[in-house]
């Protein structure tokens, strides 16, 4: 196959899943960013979470030129895979874990949290879910749900991400998550950061606008690479130092 016919193809993949995230789930991205827009009005905070490479959608909205200042990633790289990805692997199917991971928070009221999760059976994504909404925080999930239907829960909770959530947005992403098949029948190709990642800016930036629709200020960060980027961005570092501790 020729390489910009290979590429084109794998282009397709990723449209075509965000054509359907958009064509299936409109309703829930509008209720998603609804929570978050109530959140940041009310003063509240949104914290972003995943496990393994899930946690990099986190770290995506987290202190970005264009996104919502109020964004708090729940970062333990533990959980990411460094130093083991093989501690992550069993760290993420850990029961308990997550509340202590909650503990180390110090929740600011009337905030959201959005969980990623692709197969959404796991101990941590899905007991956080589950503890920080019996401590208030609403909660959106972000999960393939055709897919976590297949699965055995691995929590004590017994459920999965999309039975503990406020709000759940599927993201069609496939089972395996690698979605294009080389000959011989190896797969290649994963997909659910991509996918992931725009679901999440798309709810961000359809926030902002709620707020700003109600007249309300909206605080975004600015690049630091354009003229007056540094500038605007102090008042929002000297306002939220103490509570976004990753500043």
């Amino acid at each position: 196959m020729e390489l910009q016919n290979l590429f084109g193809e794998l282009a397709e993949v990723v449209f075509g899943l965000i054509r359907r995230v958009l064509a299936e789930e409109g309703p829930n991205l509008e209720r998603a960013s609804e929570l978050v827009a109530e959140s940041i009005a009310l003063g509240g905070f949104e914290y972003v979470f995943g496990t393994g490479h899930s946690m990099l959608v986190a770290l995506e909205v987290f202190h970005r030129a264009g996104e919502l200042v109020r964004v708090y990633p729940v970062a333990d790289l533990s959980l990411l895979g460094f130093p083991s990805a093989t501690r992550a692997s069993s760290l993420e199917r850990l029961p308990g874990y997550a509340k202590a991971i909650a503990d180390s928070i110090k929740v600011v009221p009337n905030s959201v949290l959005v969980v990623i999760s692709n197969s959404g059976k796991n101990a941590v994504p899905v007991e956080l879910a589950h503890e920080m909404r019996s401590r208030g925080v609403r909660v959106v999930a972000v999960t393939s749900v055709e897919y976590s239907r297949r699965l055995k829960p691995e929590n004590p909770l017994g459920k999965r991400l999309y039975e503990v959530a406020d709000v759940v947005v599927d993201n069609k992403v496939p089972e395996g998550d690698a979605t294009y098949e080389l000959k011989g029948g190896t797969r290649v190709f994963p997909v659910s950061t991509i996918v992931n990642s725009f679901v999440v800016h798309a709810i961000n930036s359809r926030a902002a606008e709620i707020l700003l629709s109600k007249g309300l200020e909206v605080e975004v960060w600015t690049s630091v690479n354009v003229p007056g980027g540094r500038e605007r961005n102090k008042k929002y570092l000297s306002k939220y130092y103490e509570v976004l501790k990753y500043l």
